[in-house]
């Protein structure tokens, strides 16, 4: 029941009261008028009401006529006329039922309006309630179960009153009683409400670690994948790496790209090996492959192949070019100044330049660069052959 409702009911009962106080006071004064009557008429002295009763009495026990009796009513109207106007004054005592009644009246309004006040409260958080149920964020729908029974306990309990401090008792009790329900109510979602925020903090810190998890996993899994694609000894990109470079490859060259592939071969490695170990070998191929990575930079994409082997992929670069940068490779890696065992070891590579064809696979284009390196050393070594 909303706060209409509720103060059409005590206006209602308000112009019920204000009429019973009229005819209250109307018939009051009736009743007080004819007992003054009839007290001044049964106790007034002289002999003149005694008469008039006395002839009025005579006249119909006989056979009255409207000529003889009508002077006796208007007498006896006269009398009692003059007696009225002698008990005016004795009315004066009517004042304070009357200003009682206006007292009631003035409290009666008052109380009316601290309850329209307070049920326009209840109604204002009623309506953010359902605001807020209706969007997911609260269960007041027991709150509102609890709250409509008591208004309509009060709606009985204000019917049946029978006085005024009765109804205001009545009232006072209701709406404390509405007052406690929302203050458990209050209580309770505010401790869902703090179970919640307790359950979002912990769901933060959890996805927060996930986050954190996950940025590790992605850098490892980043450090694992540059580890399967570098060769770990001279940690140039290894065979792998290459394969996948050639199949971008071979997409550019079937959209018109220039492309060269380079098979290039440390001369008698197996020589170095024998002769000064392993680790010098290891150390020849670390420096051979470093040689090519910074002289080769931002022209062309360099691997280890495998064992004494490097590949080279040439971008943008003709053939006749990419001989020219590999002869001069090959000056270059004579010139370095290597030593095993404290004595100088003079290193020499061979290589193999070919184009990469746009109707070919990238492997045909491998096979004819390492068939030009074995033409490079069977010619000689220290030289590149292009095929």
């Amino acid at each position: 029941m909303d706060e209409g409702v509720w103060e059409r009911k005590y206006h209602l009962a308000l112009e019920r009261m204000e009429s019973d106080e009229r005819e209250f006071r109307a018939v009051e004064e009736v009743l007080r008028r004819l007992s003054l009557r009839l007290a001044a008429l049964v106790t007034a002295p002289g002999a003149e009401v005694a008469a008039l009763l006395e002839r009025l009495t005579a006249e119909l026990r006989g056979k009255p006529s409207p000529a003889s009796i009508e002077p006796m009513l208007d007498a006896l109207a006269g009398v009692v006329t003059r007696l009225d106007d002698d008990s005016q004054t004795e009315g004066g005592e009517d004042a304070a039922t009357v200003e009682a009644l206006r007292a009631d009246i003035a409290r009666l309004q008052e109380l009316l309006a601290t309850v329209s006040a307070r049920l326009g409260d209840v109604t204002r958080f009623l309506a953010g309630e359902l605001e807020a149920a209706r969007s997911g964020q609260g269960g007041s729908h027991e709150l509102d179960a609890r709250v409509r029974e008591e208004m309509r306990a009060l709606g009985e309990k204000t019917l049946a009153a029978s006085d005024l401090a009765s109804l205001q008792a009545e009232v006072n009790a209701r709406l404390s009683l509405i007052d406690r329900h929302f203050s458990e109510y209050r209580e309770r979602e505010d401790a869902r409400l703090a179970a919640y925020r307790h359950r979002a903090e912990r769901m933060r810190d959890r996805v927060e670690e996930l986050e954190s998890q996950t940025t590790s996993l992605q850098d490892s899994l980043r450090r694992e994948h540059e580890l399967a694609l570098t060769d770990g000894l001279t940690g140039l990109p290894n065979r792998l790496a290459y394969e996948r470079r050639m199949a971008e490859v071979e997409s550019e060259v079937r959209r018109g790209a220039v492309a060269c592939v380079g098979a290039f071969d440390i001369d008698h490695f197996k020589s170095i090996n024998d002769a000064y170990g392993h680790a010098a070998g290891d150390a020849v191929l670390r420096i051979v492959g470093q040689t090519l990575a910074r002289e080769l930079e931002g022209r062309a994409f360099v691997a280890r192949y495998g064992g004494e082997e490097f590949v080279v992929v040439f971008h943008d670069t003709a053939p006749a070019d990419a001989e020219m940068l590999s002869q001069r490779l090959c000056l270059t890696v004579e010139a370095l100044a290597f030593h095993a065992s404290s004595r100088p070891v003079t290193i020499t590579m061979s290589g193999g330049i070919t184009r990469f064809d746009a109707h070919e696979e990238a492997t045909d284009a491998f096979d004819r660069a390492d068939r030009a390196l074995y033409a490079a050393k069977r010619a000689g070594r220290n030289r590149c052959v292009l095929l």
